[in-house]
């Protein structure tokens, strides 16, 4: 009876985490990979590449809430970094490892010299050595560079 019972809590405890954790696998043309794991507390993990660890990563990712949008750039000319935007109205944590995050919005010129066309009008004018994904936490999906949804 009591083996009964601890496979009973042991089964629970595995579909009350599987449920209220919910990870999700973006991958882009260049190679590039992002994992956007939701966890209870309403936080969200970006973590570059692809992470399948139980525990929380300890550097490599941005913490944000599971109610955020956010925009992730890889640009062949700064290689082992993300540059990162979002609208500013939510809080987003940087934890470094060997990649190094830069917040678009502190130096919108140097990275719009180095993300967009020189005549850029739109937002899809973008440099072909580089690759976004838009990240739309709440509904957990995200969209390309040429809008295609993932």
């Amino acid at each position: 009876m009591k083996k009964i019972l601890l496979y009973f809590l042991f089964f629970t405890a595995c579909m009350l985490t599987w449920y209220g954790e919910s990870r999700k696998f973006f991958n882009l043309k260049d190679g590039n990979c992002v994992t956007l794991w939701k966890t209870y507390n309403n936080v969200c993990y970006i973590i570059p590449g692809k992470y399948f660890a139980l525990i929380f990563p300890s550097g490599n990712f941005l913490k944000t809430t599971n109610t955020n949008n956010v925009t992730i750039f890889f640009s062949k000319k700064l290689p082992n970094s993300i540059i990162y935007f979002n609208d500013g109205s939510l809080p987003i944590t940087v934890v470094n490892g060997s990649y190094v995050f830069y917040d678009y919005s502190i130096d919108k010129v140097r990275f719009d010299k180095l993300l967009y066309k020189p005549n850029a009008r739109n937002a899809n004018d973008i440099n072909s050595n580089v690759d976004l994904i838009d990240l739309y936490i709440p509904e957990n999906y995200a969209t390309d560079k040429n809008a295609a949804k993932q």
